[in-house]
């Protein structure tokens, strides 16, 4: 159960980097941008073993869970590189911020709200 709460908490904090460091200001990207990838590697390395769990139960879903988080961090890091050099254009400021919230939606969808159920 920890590996969830690590994936859903780090997952919270992606949100909010990558949200900040698209949509601040150019000066404070690179900031943002390392705060992410260092949540990039948390997610993975938890993603993995919680994988390993779920493994006899995969899904579908699951895969294009992965093939959409791996399609946020391209997408998060182009962001983050032309945010940086003041070249970015609205498209590549909110496709990440909207795939991240997307990613995690369907992360709640694949894990059956795993582990806020557990709140109850």
């Amino acid at each position: 159960m920890l590996w969830a709460w690590m994936h859903l908490v780090v997952g919270v904090v992606l949100i909010i980097a990558v949200a900040v460091g698209l949509l601040g200001p150019a000066k404070m990207t690179k900031i943002w941008a390392m705060i992410a990838r260092v949540c990039y590697i948390l997610i993975i390395l938890s993603g993995v073993v919680l994988i390993v769990h779920a493994w006899p139960h995969i899904s579908v879903l699951l895969v294009v869970k992965i093939v959409l988080a791996l399609a946020l961090i391209a997408l998060a890091e182009i962001g983050f590189a032309k945010k940086s050099k003041d070249t970015a254009s609205a498209v590549a400021i909110w496709v990440p911020i909207v795939l991240v919230v997307v990613v995690t939606v369907v992360g709640l969808i694949v894990s059956h709200g795993f582990p806020l159920v557990m709140l109850k």
